[in-house]
């Protein structure tokens, strides 16, 4: 995404929402440029709302918006929570083998 030149040429309520209609705009993917475009612009509000939506893709980054909301204890949960292993929105697929189903599984344990 060319978010930050879009921003800086056209405005960052534009850039929000050229990322917002993107066909990924609504995915994990394009929550952390969307919230730090709007926390740049001292939206640090409407960058939790957006990195709530994927808190199991963005916890670091949530928190660091959340502690600069000065919401410590929010900060501390959305760090705790496990990621969603394996979920198409998590960003961390599971490992061949941890799919594997079946016979598939019979064959991968084999030395």
């Amino acid at each position: 995404m060319r978010l930050p030149l879009i921003a800086a040429s056209e405005g960052v309520d534009e850039a929000v929402a050229r990322a917002r209609a993107h066909p990924e705009g609504s995915t994990s993917y394009a929550a952390q440029p969307i919230a730090a475009l709007l926390g740049g612009s001292g939206r640090t509000e409407g960058a939790v709302a957006v990195l709530e939506q994927h808190a199991h893709a963005s916890s670091h980054d949530l928190a660091g918006c959340l502690i600069d909301l000065g919401r410590i204890d929010d900060a501390v949960a959305a760090l705790q929570q496990p990621p969603s292993w394996g979920s198409a929105e998590s960003g961390f697929p599971l490992p061949p083998a941890t799919r594997a189903t079946g016979s598939e599984q019979s064959d991968l344990r084999r030395p």
